[in-house]
């Protein structure tokens, strides 16, 4: 039962929501980002489609933030035809982060993306007020679209809150990240600039949504590629690359395959190179392989674990299995 104490805190909550979002929108945008027409949620929606480089944050042996190998990783993904970059909180690590970091990685890929892809920024588990100043700061130096993470321990009309107080902020569409209900989905997408969302769900919840919000929400995947392959019946148009972080034009067949419709194809690029790095994917295993495509650096902030040289050996001997490697020359 809700005492009068815990509506009485709802109601300044979501109060207090309301005016974060009624604050004037924070600094003016960039000359580079005033230079470029602003994504509307519509035209992101729409434009939303193929792999999109969820791109890792990466360290210096001396544990900063390894801006010259990602800045290296964007630009090949984008030359290789990659249509959409993205940060998130998890990919992203954002708990190895401070506030300040997580927007120089934001300004860092608008500005090594330069117009040629879409750009998703991209907020953490974080109270209203920061997630504000977030989506502002996002708009400002140009990004498309901010992908909002939904808060922990917040119950279904604050999450509504949330969501309105950004979108009152910022002009941007925005992706929601989490895992609502299906009733919860539906008060969220009377937000008109809620324009899409990244699924992570069992395939019974995922065909619900479609069933219910398809045409409204362009859903997309964030796990494997055999997840994005279930829903084609269903109409998903985007998903996570892990490929074009260190093989973009490897990855690009993949995407070849299935405008082609050649869903054999697929299958077979599934079978033979996501199945097995799936098998072996950590956080340090992906570091590694950065490493070993000349792509960026290995390390990881302690505690997390680096690979060993040991370890890096062995990556090495599992990508030749596979056929692949880093481009000579």
């Amino acid at each position: 039962m809700k005492t009068a104490t815990s509506r009485t805190t709802r109601r300044r909550f979501l109060q207090s929501a309301t005016a974060l979002g009624a604050l004037s929108l924070g600094p003016p945008r960039s000359p580079a980002a005033q230079a470029r027409k602003l994504t509307t949620p519509a035209d992101f929606k729409q434009r939303l489609q193929g792999p999109i480089l969820s791109f890792p944050t990466a360290y210096t042996s001396d544990f900063k933030l390894d801006l010259a190998g990602m800045r290296k990783m964007i630009d090949a993904a984008v030359r290789a035809g990659v249509g959409v970059v993205g940060q998130t909180a998890g990919n992203s690590m954002y708990a190895t982060m401070t506030y300040d970091e997580i927007k120089s990685l934001t300004r860092m890929m608008v500005e090594a993306t330069a117009g040629r892809a879409l750009t998703i920024a991209a907020t953490g588990p974080w109270w209203t007020g920061q997630s504000v100043d977030y989506a502002r700061f996002a708009e400002s130096i140009g990004a498309d679209a901010v992908q909002v993470l939904m808060a922990p321990r917040a119950d279904e009309d604050s999450h509504v809150a949330h969501y309105r107080a950004v979108a009152a902020a910022t002009k941007l569409g925005i992706v929601i990240h989490g895992a609502p209900s299906l009733a919860l989905l539906k008060r969220l997408a009377g937000i008109d600039s809620v324009v899409a969302m990244k699924a992570e769900f069992p395939v019974e919840t995922t065909v619900e949504f479609y069933k219910e919000l398809g045409d409204r929400i362009n859903i997309f995947q964030g796990g494997q590629k055999s997840h994005f392959l279930a829903y084609q019946p269903y109409g998903m148009k985007a998903y996570y690359s892990a490929f074009s972080t260190f093989a973009p034009d490897l990855a690009m067949t993949f995407w070849k395959a299935i405008q082609a419709k050649d869903l054999k194809a697929a299958r077979d690029f599934i079978l033979k190179y996501d199945v097995p790095f799936f098998e072996r994917w950590s956080h340090a295993f992906w570091r590694g392989t950065l490493e070993y495509f000349g792509v960026a650096q290995r390390y990881l902030r302690p505690p997390e674990h680096t690979l060993t040289d040991k370890e890096m050996s062995d990556l090495r001997d599992f990508f030749r299995g596979l056929g692949i490697g880093p481009k000579q020359g």
